[in-house]
């Protein structure tokens, strides 16, 4: 039966036991595993050896190897088995899909750069943004005094702590000592 084809990105790091000459073929090994199940590589982008976040299995480096995948969803699970067994992956990620990331950080472009033109009725814009107008005077000198009245009210007292309820729980908890 004929299984429709799904595109999943691998990540794996390979152990820096593993000479820079033989990485080439651990990558082949993974590359064959894939075809034999029916699927293809897209691309290959060897990242070479880099220092690990934290360390992994002893190790404090490894060569970061990502390849973008098609094949069928029932060989995932047979790759990452044969990723885990193997002494030479020291750790790998499977997701499903491909997640497009820049080539260079020249090459980024960012939505905020790109501004559409300036609209036709801008004018009213920075009408809309101007500061509000002057208080009238007969409204200012009413202001002062609401604040007064405000400022003289008298805080709200708390209601009076339960110290039946207190005094209860240590004289229940000496009798059951």
């Amino acid at each position: 039966m004929d299984q429709a084809l799904k595109e999943y990105e691998l990540v794996y790091i390979v152990s820096p036991r593993v000479a820079a000459d033989t990485v080439a073929s651990v990558i082949e090994r993974v590359s064959a595993v894939v075809t034999d199940g029916g699927g293809e590589v897209l691309t290959t982008d060897n990242w070479g050896r880099r220092r690990l976040a934290y360390p992994i299995k002893r190790f404090f480096e490894g060569t970061y190897v990502v390849n973008t995948l098609r094949m069928p969803a029932s060989q995932a699970k047979p790759l990452e088995a044969a990723l885990e067994i193997s002494e030479e992956v020291l750790r790998h990620l499977l997701t499903t899909g491909i997640i497009q990331q820049p080539t260079r950080r020249g090459d980024r472009r960012d939505d905020d750069r790109e501004r559409p033109a300036p609209m036709a009725d801008a004018p009213t814009a920075l009408a809309a943004a101007a500061p509000p107008p002057p208080i009238p005077a007969s409204a200012a000198s009413e202001a002062p005094a609401a604040a007064a009245a405000e400022s003289t009210m008298e805080p709200v007292a708390a209601p009076p702590a339960n110290d039946a309820s207190r005094d209860e729980a240590p004289a229940e908890a000496a009798s059951d000592a």
